[in-house]
């Protein structure tokens, strides 16, 4: 069975369904988005990782670039701290779903975790792109051929899914309709 991300609303949280290697992605980027934000390795010899400075995590809060580097001066730290710690309970709340075996992995994110879940998933972009990603042109067919193009797939694929059935009026149908099957050229949607 390929790679799939699927994500409906159910009651008052999002339900992401994703394959276990999807899964396994995801908690392995966020890992090191966390060691990233944190500026140390997970292992003892492991790679020291890639730094991510807030220029790169944040975009401009004013036209002019100095004041924006004020702002992100006296405010990054916060800023940051607020990224790190939405990406810890993502880590949470993707490794706990797939430690309980199922296939798919079955993510609940209640709805109050969402913002949280939307903003690591962003944020976790960033090692992926070569410029900010408000700022990145991306040739999306051309993404998976890539140095770290099916991560950055996983991560825009799981974000949107999130936003559209976080969206979802709750009179919509709670659960989906039918299954995947495996093979179907499709699952790889919201």
């Amino acid at each position: 069975m390929g790679d799939y991300v699927r994500a409906w609303r159910a009651g008052q949280a999002v339900r992401l369904a994703v394959s276990r290697t999807v899964a396994e992605g995801l908690i392995t980027v966020l890992d090191g988005v966390e060691c990233a934000l944190i500026g140390q390795r997970r292992r003892p010899f492991a790679r020291r990782p890639r730094p991510l400075p807030n220029r790169r995590l944040f975009p401009d809060a004013y036209f002019d670039r100095e004041a924006s580097e004020e702002f992100r001066a006296r405010h990054g730290d916060l800023m940051r701290r607020r990224v790190l710690d939405a990406v810890r309970r993502t880590v949470l709340l993707v490794g706990h779903a797939h430690d309980a075996g199922d296939d798919p992995v079955m993510v609940t994110v209640p709805e109050d975790a969402v913002p949280d879940v939307f903003c690591a998933l962003g944020h976790a972009q960033a090692p992926y792109l070569s410029r900010p990603r408000w700022n990145a042109l991306v040739d999306w067919p051309t993404v998976p051929l890539r140095r770290g193009g099916r991560e950055l797939t996983w991560l825009v694929t799981c974000q949107t899914a999130l936003a559209e059935a976080a969206l979802t009026e709750l009179t919509a149908p709670t659960e989906p309709t039918e299954p995947e099957q495996p093979g179907d050229e499709s699952a790889f949607t919201a």
